[in-house]
């Protein structure tokens, strides 16, 4: 049988049985109707007043809430003539504290936006970037930057290059994405990026494929070509700057008894490959700098600092940090605790090294000691309690001594007032190695946190998206 002849046989067999069912069911008396009427009505009402923003997931909320849409719409369609049906049918009725009109054309909408936004970290994060889209600072750009790596680290390639960004961050937006390929051996897609780009924007991408190279473990005769190929002075600080991360952290992972072989060593935001390839710093500076160069001598501090040579009193800020880190390691903590009132420093450096002393100490655990030194800058208030309020949930989101589980409540009691760094930690969280989540979603809160309630909303501003919101899929 031709399969338009089979299709049409079993459409009418279906209509057959449905008719056949329809009259073995007693019809509804008129009390019948206005009683299912009502109870529909009542249980519209019961999921809206019950099932409230704060106490449930939007997912679980948009479930139920939809669910009170169609109830009234299958009153006004079944059950018009009803007493119900009629006193439905004018839009008077409120469902909970709203409208019905409103509720449909602007609660249901905005529901959906918010069911979205905590679907999971990166949509959470692209909507706390997105709570002041006039604002365009570093603290902005600098979510933005994390969000196009999470995009990047999870192979969405296509949505991180259409990313929507005004036209002068668009090469922040391909320097970004090229550098996770870059660092992620993605040869491919670093080509395409490279041959692709603008021509003012290519010897941006230089520096970075230069760090890639280091951090991949590539061979150095690899790495002589390419400085042959740009021997640009911002080429060579970018990997004597690479070559120093790598040498401080696999001689830091020695010192921590860890095993490198097979991994290498992992960090939040690149891996260190092929550990056997290994580098001599100060050999190395002597071959790309033999006139010197004063960014390379701070590198160049920052290695002999990082592998637990104490710094002089002027150094650079990072050199400091890059000792206090190295004390933490190595649980020296005695001396940890005494490097600031013993050491003269800078003010610049003093504070880098006041966040560093919160951070660190979270890492290995401390959480008491850290707390200790936060409490100042939670007293000054303002930009440094949030800082330190950072610097101490990085260091815990760091801790494998302590590692952190992140539950419901985890992101929204940070008190972190700007949505952007909330961002950041969000997404530098969802990079960490070690990174754990127990509990319900921990999206839904932060969402409620910086867009709470459903009062005053504006008609949403596609149509389309409004009546699709608003409707129940048909089971």
């Amino acid at each position: 049988m031709p399969i338009r002849n089979r299709s049409l046989l079993s459409f009418l067999l279906v209509a057959l049985i449905g008719s056949l069912i329809s009259a073995s069911l007693p019809a509804q008396t008129e009390a019948d109707q206005a009683a299912e009427a009502e109870r529909l009505f009542e249980r519209a009402q019961a999921y809206v007043r019950n099932i409230e923003e704060g106490a449930y997931t939007y997912d679980y909320i948009q479930f139920y809430w939809k669910r009170a849409q169609a109830n009234i719409d299958r009153i006004r369609r079944v059950y018009g003539d009803t007493p119900t049906g009629r006193r439905v049918s004018g839009d008077e009725i409120q469902l909970g504290r709203y409208p019905f009109t409103y509720f449909r054309e602007r609660v249901l909408p905005r529901l959906e936006e918010k069911r979205l936004a905590a679907y999971d970290a990166v949509n959470c994060a692209i909507f706390l970037y997105n709570r002041d889209p006039e604002r365009w600072d570093a603290g902005r750009q600098a979510a933005l930057g994390s969000i196009l790596e999470v995009l990047s680290r999870q192979q969405r390639w296509s949505e991180a290059l259409i990313f929507p960004v005004l036209p002068k961050d668009e090469q922040f937006r391909l320097n970004t994405i090229f550098r996770i390929a870059a660092y992620y051996d993605q040869e491919d897609l670093v080509e395409e990026l490279q041959t692709n780009a603008r021509e003012d924007w290519k010897p941006a991408l230089h520096p970075i494929m230069g760090e890639a190279l280091v951090y991949l473990g590539k061979p150095r005769e690899d790495i002589a070509a390419f400085l042959d190929e740009h021997p640009e002075t911002n080429v060579r600080r970018a990997i004597f700057a690479a070559m120093v991360e790598r040498e401080i952290l696999i001689q830091r992972a020695a010192l921590l008894r860890r095993d490198v072989e097979k991994d290498g060593v992992q960090t939040t935001h690149f891996s260190i490959l092929n550990p056997e390839v290994r580098d001599d710093i100060d050999a190395t500076a002597q071959t790309f700098f033999p006139q010197g160069d004063s960014v390379a001598d701070v590198q160049r501090a920052r290695y002999h600092a990082g592998i637990g040579e104490k710094p002089a009193a002027k150094a650079d800020p990072s050199v400091h940090v890059a000792y206090l880190d190295y004390l933490a390691d190595a649980e020296r903590f005695d001396e940890f605790a005494n490097y600031l009132p013993t050491t003269q420093l800078s003010a610049q450096a003093r504070r880098a090294c006041e966040f560093a002393v919160i951070e660190f100490y979270a890492r290995a655990g401390r959480i008491a000691a850290s707390q200790a030194a936060r409490q100042p800058f939670i007293d000054a208030g303002a930009d440094l309690a949030e800082t330190a309020t950072v610097a101490q949930f990085r260091g815990r989101m760091e801790s494998s001594t302590d590692p952190l589980t992140v539950r419901a409540d985890t992101f929204v009691d940070l008190p972190i007032t700007d949505p952007c760094q909330l961002a950041v930690e969000i997404m530098d969280w969802s990079l960490t190695p070690n990174r754990s989540i127990r509990g319900s979603s921990p999206w839904d809160p932060v969402v409620m946190k910086f867009w709470p309630g459903f009062d005053n909303l504006p008609l949403p501003e596609s149509e389309e998206v409004g009546e699709a919101a608003a409707t129940s899929k048909l089971y």
